[in-house]
């Protein structure tokens, strides 16, 4: 079995789209589109989660640090449901990512290609994860993908989730949900300051 295949980006022949619109235009058709979809919204999420564990590690700033290994415990576990289906678990993994980028344009940092390309993913996520969890096959016995438990990726994007998700996914949204409102909070003071609200307002003070 190659790497790609080990990722999940080579597909199968039962499979409606291509790489590259499965991944800014999903489509659900059949079962190996419901499998495509979450494995890839899977891995994604994990690369999402790598890259901010590294970056928060890369500053040395322990709060930074522990402020990216729970961002990255989120789109971790984010990328679970997304294996599962769950479109609420894609939706505020985006959300989060995206008003962390509006926090760093309110900073007049502006993202980059990488940063820009990565939130129009985890959006088409969304729209994966919600067609997944509508799609209902034409028969009880339908033939479906078998999740394979071969490799660490099958082990990892096959097995891990279909196991953790159910008894992981309250303590996620709680989580989730408290880093989405810390992230907001966060993104409004950056606003005031930047629009100078705070500091007018220590200028009327004798």
């Amino acid at each position: 079995m190659d790497a790609m295949q080990t990722l999940g980006l080579s597909g199968e022949s039962k499979r409606s789209d291509g790489v590259l619109k499965s991944i800014f235009w999903p489509t659900v058709e059949n079962a190996w589109d419901v499998d495509y979809l979450g494995r890839q919204g899977f891995w994604l999420c994990l690369i999402v989660a790598g890259f901010q564990l590294a970056v928060a590690l890369l500053t040395g700033n322990p709060i930074m640090i522990v402020a990216g290994a729970a961002s990255a415990l989120v789109f971790l576990l984010g990328g679970m449901g997304v294996r599962e289906a769950s479109w609420p678990a894609a939706a505020l993994v985006f959300s989060i990512y995206f008003v962390n980028l509006l926090f760093s344009m309110a900073g007049r940092q502006l993202p980059g290609i990488l940063a820009i390309v990565a939130a129009c993913i985890l959006l088409s996520n969304v729209r994966a994860a919600f067609l997944a969890s509508e799609w209902r096959p034409a028969a009880e016995d339908e033939d479906r993908p078998t999740r394979f438990n071969e490799t660490w990726g099958d082990k990892l994007a096959d097995q891990l989730p279909a196991k953790a998700w159910p008894v992981l996914q309250i303590p996620f949204f709680g989580l989730a949900a408290l880093l989405l409102l810390l992230s907001l909070a966060g993104l409004c003071v950056a606003l005031l300051h930047r629009y100078g609200v705070y500091p007018q307002a220590s200028a009327a003070q004798p």
